[in-house]
């Protein structure tokens, strides 16, 4: 099973790649199998270490708020409460870690001092590592992966180095982060074809579990492989809203 990479390739452009087999990991259990149906609520559960701390603030905004609209317009039609850590005290201080950067198994390692939930009622948990280094991919740091979420877990990671380079000034990397941690969330809950079925043609089975909407924040590029054109509407000023309606369609019909 390969885990879903959010991947930067040069400044402010974003690759999307589920294609390297050693990504793959074999949860005794998916975590969409064990979600719809039993969870009416969601807690998004966020570590960080020391030096890559997640931004808080987006022009007159809470950053978060742009995750927790998000996801909760994204399961709206499951009546799934969405709960979103808003401020870093909300969040879990790792402190310095002894890796410069980071494996698969370290993430999941680190990951179960955040997890609070089994996943197997109705509250259940999705946790997000804010690292201060790389991912190790091929046995080598990959400095173009901003975030990934291993595939079939509830698991995310999110390469602070990586989103500080991928945006020019504090709102466009801020945005950047957030639509990563988004997007990420997005493949945890099952987009596209991850666990929840696909009830229209937009899925972009060339680049795996992504949409063919590029105005979809599930869109492998969004937008062309320029996320500078895929924020700009939001930096501007227009709403944020990221899934488009194939995707929440998908998620309705689950």
């Amino acid at each position: 099973m390969i885990s879903r990479l959010l991947l930067y390739s040069g400044l402010a452009t974003l690759l999307f790649s589920c294609n390297d087999a050693d990504d793959k990991v074999t949860p005794k259990e998916t975590f969409v199998s064990n979600f719809y149906g039993t969870a009416d609520q969601l807690d998004i559960q966020v570590g960080f270490e020391e030096g890559a701390q997640p931004y808080t603030t987006f022009n007159t905004q809470n950053a978060w708020e742009i995750t927790q609209d998000n996801i909760t317009s994204l399961l709206s039609s499951k009546e799934i409460e969405v709960t979103t850590p808003i401020s870093l005290a909300d969040m879990q201080n790792l402190g310095i870690l002894d890796q410069i950067n980071y494996t698969r198994q370290n993430i999941i390692d680190l990951s179960v001092s955040l997890q609070q939930y089994n996943n197997e009622g109705s509250i259940q948990g999705i946790t997000i590592l804010f690292l201060d280094g790389l991912f190790i991919k091929d046995g080598q740091p990959n400095n173009r992966v901003l975030g990934i979420n291993l595939n079939e877990t509830s698991t995310l990671a999110i390469f602070k180095p990586v989103v500080e380079s991928a945006g020019n000034g504090s709102a466009a990397r801020t945005l950047v982060e957030q639509t990563t941690v988004v997007h990420e969330i997005g493949h945890a809950l099952g987009l596209e074809n991850n666990g929840v079925a696909a009830t229209s043609a937009h899925h972009d089975e060339e680049n795996g579990a992504h949409c063919t909407n590029e105005d979809c924040v599930m869109y492998w590029q969004n937008g062309g492989g320029e996320i500078s054109e895929f924020i700009r509407p939001f930096i501007l000023g227009g709403e944020i809203e990221l899934f488009k309606s194939q995707c929440i369609d998908d998620i309705k019909a689950k």
